[in-house]
This record gives structure tokens, sequence and C-alpha cells, in this order.
């Protein structure tokens, strides 16, 4: 083929090309025509700075013009924006003495502007009573609350939506009847401002020293407090400042100073964090303003539960959130407000022991049939909120009950029931990591109780933050069978000194272990963290873990033990008594 020939084709080509872009310009320049002049789009939504033209919501324009932020909100991305009616601008602005919004600086139209923009696209939907998901451009949380059985939404307390979910191109757009407004009021202002039925908190708080550090405003700084009425008050039996400091000399003796008793009692109402309820439900435990001094949180359903904790078969009631309180969830300059039903305070508790039930995980306990005969459910990485796991290949976590039996399963003795399955070997799943439950200040021999099954080598380390980590001595084998305490020669206390025991009530089997990983030194009151490594292995088979003992090491090691049911028994209890029972030979059947 000769190079003229391909010139040749070139040119024509190229002619072509020319002629196909004239056409396609001449259709475009003959639809902008048929459309009278409008652009011509390739898409249906509008972005946000072009619906407040349809929607002639000409006063919030005109602010987002005066900030010079139309190209924000023009620009594609992601954004919620909440637009007041053209009512609610100009009553704002008459507030601020602003005529209107040539009258303001662009600053000021820009902070305006900001406090309504978010940055994601949140449905009414994705709103829930607390805060929303993400800050705003001001770097606050604007908050949402349902009115009138999830008929009404109202933001920040004060705004309610007239028309909600406008689609844009590029986010979301809600009509609002209501100009929003930072707060001003900082944390310690809303407390002087309670009304008398706080009168008791409201005394002790200036007593303590903490309404100037409360009352400060820095950026990047936060506080939620935690506020009590005076009925809170009486159903903990204080009705004064001498009721309390009682109390406050009974949990902390060795303190008498009263200005310290009182400072640490405020301050353990304190977070250093912006903490709503959504926040709260999330978490397990918080420092307080105190050092070394925790409040936890459970979630029970929709109820936030403050310092409940579990100390053995003793449960210490929590202290409950009042999320319908209008001091909950309530948003002050530097902080939140959180109403709670009954009095929290600082305990100087000892070391307790703790019979953890590993399946006790909150989305295993959220299931419909958990702890019912034949439950079986997989959980993958990621799946479990306080268990994590990983290695070269991760596998499933499995939640399994099989149920009670009258007829006694010696290899099959797992309390209420039920384990964790899962792989630990160096190929599959090679390490996993448990938050465990409260453990209150003190040192613990800890206990694994499991079915033997796995073939691999296991290292603990337990792990606490701002502490080192603690690698515990003892390299535990679940791949061996437990020694018979009841051979010829030996003993429960024999085998103990081995790190062997029987944590189970009714029948020593020898695949039915618990194995002495090490002690820890907890060094604070809280949930940590203990982690297994996978040392060896021969083989990945799977292994179920039942229960996880933290016992006080000054206290009996051996007793009690645990019958299928969950009850703790003691060493007078005949072994025909322990369900599943038998006949105890004396005319009695258990």
């Amino acid at each position: 083929m000769s190079k003229t020939f391909i010139k040749t084709l070139i040119r024509k080509a190229s002619a072509l090309f020319a002629a196909a872009c004239l056409s396609a310009l001449a259709v475009l320049v003959s639809c902008e025509k048929a459309l009278e002049g409008e652009t011509y789009r390739v898409y249906d939504d509008k972005m946000l700075d072009e619906l407040l033209d349809e929607y002639q919501l000409t006063a919030f324009k005109s602010v987002v013009e005066k900030a010079e932020m139309t190209g924000t909100i023009h620009a594609y991305g992601a954004y919620t924006l909440f637009v007041p009616t053209d009512e609610a601008v100009n009553a704002y602005l008459q507030s601020l003495g602003k005529s209107g919004a040539e009258a303001l600086t662009k600053d000021e139209a820009a902070a305006i502007v900001k406090y309504h923009l978010v940055r994601d696209t949140l449905k009414t939907t994705d709103f829930v009573d607390g805060r929303l998901a993400t800050q705003n451009f001001s770097k606050k949380y604007l908050t949402t609350k349902y009115d009138g059985g999830r008929q009404t939404v109202v933001i920040n307390r004060e705004a309610g939506i007239v028309e909600k979910d406008i689609r844009a191109a590029n986010g979301i757009m809600h009509i609002i009847d209501k100009t929003l407004s930072p707060p001003k009021t900082s944390v310690t202002d809303v407390v002087r401002a309670l009304p008398d039925d706080y009168s008791l908190f409201k005394s002790f708080f200036e007593l303590s020293g903490w309404a100037g550090p409360l009352d400060v405003e820095e950026e990047d700084v936060w506080f939620t407090l935690f506020i009590q009425d005076n009925t809170a008050y009486a159903e903990s039996g204080i009705n004064n400042l001498d009721d309390l400091l009682a109390q406050l000399r009974e949990y902390s003796p060795a303190i008498e100073n009263v200005d310290t008793l009182m400072y640490n009692y405020i301050g353990y109402h304190v977070i250093n964090r912006l903490l709503y309820c959504t926040d709260l439900m999330s978490l397990s435990s918080m420092q307080s303003a105190i050092p070394k001094q925790i409040i936890t949180f459970k979630r029970n359903q929709d109820v936030i539960l403050l310092n409940e904790l579990n100390l053995g078969q003793t449960t210490e009631a929590g202290i409950p959130v009042d999320r319908e309180s209008d001091y909950s969830d309530l948003s002050c300059s530097n902080g939140v407000t959180q109403k709670i039903n009954g009095n929290i305070q600082i305990k100087n508790r000892s070391a307790y022991r703790i019979y953890w039930d590993v399946t006790e995980q909150p989305e295993i306990m959220a299931l419909l049939n958990f702890r019912k005969k034949n439950a079986n459910v997989n959980f993958n990485p990621g799946e479990l909120s306080e268990v994590t796991w990983g290695g070269k290949a991760p596998g499933v976590m499995n939640y399994y009950c099989a149920g009670y039996s009258t007829v006694l399963d010696e290899k099959f003795q797992y309390v209420y029931g039920d384990y964790l399955r899962f792989i630990l070997s160096t190929t599959t799943t090679s390490w996993v990591e448990f938050k465990t439950p409260v453990l209150v200040e003190g040192k613990y021999k800890v206990w694994l109780c499991y079915r033997r099954e796995w073939d691999c080598t296991l290292k603990t380390t337990f792990k606490q933050e701002g502490e080192d980590d603690q690698v515990l001595p003892y390299i535990c084998s679940p791949a061996d069978y437990m020694p018979n305490p009841e051979a010829e020669g030996s003993s429960h206390e024999l085998i103990e000194l081995d790190g062997w025991k029987q944590y189970n009530a009714k029948k020593y089997n020898s695949v039915v272990c618990s194995k002495l990983v090490g002690i820890i030194d907890v060094k604070t009151t809280d949930r940590h963290t203990l982690r297994f490594d996978v040392v060896s292995s021969s083989h990945s088979y799977s292994g179920n873990l039942d229960i996880i003992q933290f016992i006080p090491t000054d206290e009996d090691q051996l007793w009690p033990r645990m019958d299928i049911l969950g009850n703790w028994i003691g060493p007078e209890v005949r072994t025909c008594e322990i369900w599943p029972y038998d006949d105890c030979g004396d005319g009695t059947d258990e």
C-alpha cells in the first residue's frame, strides 16, 4: 500500500469526522433554540444552588451569594443543605439588626451558610434521635429529634422541616421554618439555668470547682456532662450536702478533704469528649475527667445504662440515660449535657471473680434464637464488634447452641449449652482478640475453658490502654487432654499445680478442659483486651470456646464451679443435685 494512498484515506477520514462534529453541533444548537434559550442538560437533577431558584428561596440565596459560596453548593459532591424559608431568614437577620443579606459581612454570611451545610447526603430516613452522622461545615453537629410520633423532624430543637428529601444532583435539600444558629451557652451556663428540681446538682456543681473549666471554649475542646435531678438524688438517699459527703467518704475513705471529694464527684460526671446518645450506644467505656476512673456503657435495646457491672452472680444495676429529657443531647457551645435517672459516683471496688461466657457478644445476644436449641449462626471477620480475628485465611466464627438435655453428655457440658466454634492455626485464623467484661482493678488468674480439639499452641497477651502489653508466661496447648483429678495418686489440688482444673460442676471428662494461661495485673477498672496468638499448629482443626474465668489470685481457684444452667456450684452440693439431676439414693430425686 503506497504512502500516497494512506494520506488520502487520512484526509477523507478527517473530513468525515469534521462533518460529523458540525452536524452534532447543529443539532445541539437547534435543541437549545427549541428550548428557547435554556441550557441543554444531559441529566434531570439540578444542583443545590439551582434548587434555591426553583423553590424561590431567595433570601437564603442572597446569603449564599454574599458569602461567595454559590460555587460550593453548585459543585459536584455529596451535601445536605438545610434551607430556611424567606420568612425565617428575614426574621433571623432582623434579630441581628440587619436589614437584609447585603448588610452582612462576607464572613457573617459564610458562617450562616456553613452552619446549614453538611458534607454528607442525609435523607430524613437517616435521622435518629440524636446528632447527625457528619459535622456541618462549621465543624459542629446538628441534632435531630422526631416529634409527634415520628411525624415531624425538629432540627437543633428549633426548626421544623417544611419540605424534606428534595433530591439534587449533588445532594439533598431540606426546607426548614427557622434559621439555625450555633448554641451560645456553655455547659456551665446550662447547669446554672437548670430549673429548681435540679437544685442539688447545681449546688454541688458550684462547690466542685468545675464551673470554671466547663465554661471555657477552645477549638476542638469538648465536654459531656451527666446531670441528675433531685428525684435521682432522693432515690439514692441523698437529700443534702451532708448526705452526699457521707456516701463519698464511704466509697473513698482515704480522701478526707471536702474540696477533693466534691471535685472528684462532679469530675466523674464529665467526659472530655462530645458524646451524644448515638455515640453512647456504641461505646463500652470511657475515661472520665478523673484519672483512672471509668464510666461504662451498656446498651439494652434503645436504653443506655451507665456502670452496670456483673460481679460474679450479682449485678450492680446500671443508671439509665433519660433520652426523652430536654436536657439530654442538649448541645452547648462547648459540649453536650445528658440527663441520667440515678446517681453515679466513684467506688473503690475490690477485685472480683468473673466467669465470662464468651458467647455474650452484642450481635449474638441480639439474635432471636440466642440460647435456643439448634441456634447455628456464622460470623465473618468484622461482624462482631467486640471480637476481632485475622491471619492468612481467617475463617468464620460460629455460634452454636444445643440447648439443655436431661441426659448428661459428658463431652458436652457447655455452660448454657452454647459456645463459639472457630479454627485456630498458623495458616488460617492465627490470632483472635476479645474485649473483656469490666474487670475491677487487681491481679487475676486467667483460665481458658474449652473442649479439647484445636491442634495448636497459643500465646496469650493482656492489653490495656495506656499500659504496656502483658505477655502471659504459659503457652497453652488446647490439643492436650486434661489430666484426671480422680485417678489414683492425683487430686484437683495436684492438677491445679500444673495449670489444670475442672470448671464444669457435674462430672470430669478429659476433653472438657480448663487451662491456666497466666496472671494479669489490671491497672484500671475497665474493659480491656485479651489476645490469643497461634505459636504453632499441625492441622487446621476447629475448637469450641465456652468460658473465660478471671479469678483474683488470692481467692480459691477450684470453687465454685459452673453447671450447665450457669449456676455457681460449691463443694457442699452433691453431684446428684447438679443438673441434669440424678436419683440421690436417699429417696430424693433432685
